[in-house]
């Protein structure tokens, strides 16, 4: 196949492999995108069964919560190191296959609970399987495109996080109007099932069937930037890279950290903000925030993609001033959209706030990468994947019950606790943020 020189020269970057061609990186992204849509589906469906699992299992919110993030991210979080030494040294392709066959199974298993240990368990499956995908596609997508496209490949991808968010809610307000009268609903060979499990059984299963197209797609070659390879790289020379380049990966983790906050403050508890504040049936309070989320996701990840490839020729120290931009416009409308009382308003401030909290994080990812190694971006994605999902998906969902349970525990409490935490969220991401654009202008430490 004649390789399309004018859209991926390989001399763009120092490197022994060349890039491959513009269809089939962007062939590849398509895959990785579908993947994480479906990951994000498996992941973010609970957030519209917290009623009716509240209901059955005699829940309180905040144990609600450890479902949505605790048990998902401490393992998500830990497996992800060795996960990431293991993509670093062999088959990125394969590995993502296997991890969506786990992930995908498990989250079928919740179907099956009846109990909250059960779900528990499961979900740390659902974990443990999720993270092989994001470490394993930082590090294809960056060995497929050149530095000057890197942000709008990488912003395509995670806005698959947004698209599987968005359908989770819209796949579960369907199902709830279509049980509208019932909360049980009967399946194919499975029988009758609650509501919440058949949701679970559903989502579980496009992983099963996508994961096989992932061994048949090509590993690109990796981008080196230096002697020392894949093969040979050892833990220690991560460590000691690590250290060479501490404030700005740091700044990077932290303040996506902060972002994911505001995002898991609000997105795990916004069916459930409008149904307590504004009064919408639980349908329609899916529709509504999955269309907030899908509309804000699409101008922050592809706008912000697109500005950040812009600025200053898309130098990492320019995506992340970027990033600490677009996280400090958040910090009003983050506040006001719980506080309001119209639930038109409400929405059109969540949309601009969730602009605001999706722009900063393909810039932060697509610097991250620019900064490290070929032979090191799996491992320190996953670091970075790590102090993102224990500071945002553990504190930010969590954070925001207990304070809401503690402090506010009227009907409409929830509105509170998101007004409390989301703007803290977007003030430490703004200032981490910064930090790392100023220690990426400066000369590193070799």
């Amino acid at each position: 196949m004649p390789r399309d020189t004018a859209t991926h020269s390989p001399v763009e970057r120092p490197g022994i492999s060349e890039y491959p061609t513009a269809l089939v990186a962007w062939l590849t992204v398509a895959l990785l995108f579908i993947a994480y849509i479906i990951s994000f589906v498996d992941r973010m469906i609970i957030g519209l069964l917290v009623e009716p699992m509240k209901k059955d299992l005699q829940l309180t919110d905040t144990a609600i919560s450890l479902l949505h993030g605790f048990a998902f991210a401490i393992f998500y979080s830990l497996a992800g190191i060795p996960i990431g030494r293991l993509i670093d040294r062999s088959s990125r392709t394969r590995l993502v296959a296997a991890g969506m066959l786990l992930w995908s199974g498990m989250t079928m298993l919740c179907g099956f609970a009846s109990q909250y240990w059960q779900l528990f368990v499961c979900r740390i499956g659902v974990g443990v399987g999720e993270a092989t995908l994001a470490p394993a596609a930082y590090s294809i997508i960056s060995d497929s495109f050149p530095p000057r496209r890197l942000g709008v490949a990488m912003g395509v991808f995670v806005l698959g996080s947004v698209l599987g968010a968005g359908l989770a809610l819209l796949f579960g307000a369907a199902l709830i109007s279509l049980v509208a009268h019932s909360d049980e609903v009967v399946l194919p060979v499975v029988g009758t099932v609650r509501v919440w499990q058949a949701a679970f059984l559903i989502v579980g299963l496009p992983g099963i069937l996508l994961a096989p197209a992932f061994i048949a797609l090509r590993d690109p070659g990796r981008q080196m930037s230096g002697a020392t390879d894949a093969a040979t790289a050892t833990m220690r020379d991560v460590l000691r890279f690590c250290r060479s380049r501490i404030r700005p990966l740091l700044g990077i983790a932290l303040g996506i950290g902060c972002i994911n906050i505001c995002v898991f403050a609000t997105v795990s508890w916004l069916p459930a903000f409008y149904v307590r504040a504004h009064g919408f049936t639980l349908a329609d309070a899916g529709y509504t925030a999955a269309v907030a989320l899908i509309a804000g996701g699409l101008i922050g990840y592809l706008g912000g993609g697109r500005i950040c490839d812009k600025l200053g020729g898309g130098e990492p120290q320019h995506r992340l001033y970027f990033g600490a931009t677009a996280a400090a416009t958040g910090l009003v409308s983050g506040a006001l959209f719980a506080l309001v009382e119209s639930p038109l308003v409400a929405t059109i401030l969540y949309v601009i706030s969730f602009i605001a909290m999706t722009a900063p994080t393909g810039a932060a990812v697509s610097a991250l990468q620019q900064i490290t190694p070929g032979h090191h971006r799996a491992t320190i994605s996953a670091g970075y994947l790590l102090i993102v999902n224990v500071v945002g998906m553990t504190v930010g969902p969590t954070l925001t019950a207990l304070i809401g349970d503690t402090f506010f525990p009227q009907a409409d409490g929830i509105r509170y606790a998101i007004a409390i935490v989301t703007p803290l969220g977007f003030v430490g991401s703004a200032a981490l943020l910064l930090m790392a654009a100023r220690a990426v202008s400066r000369p590193l430490a070799p």
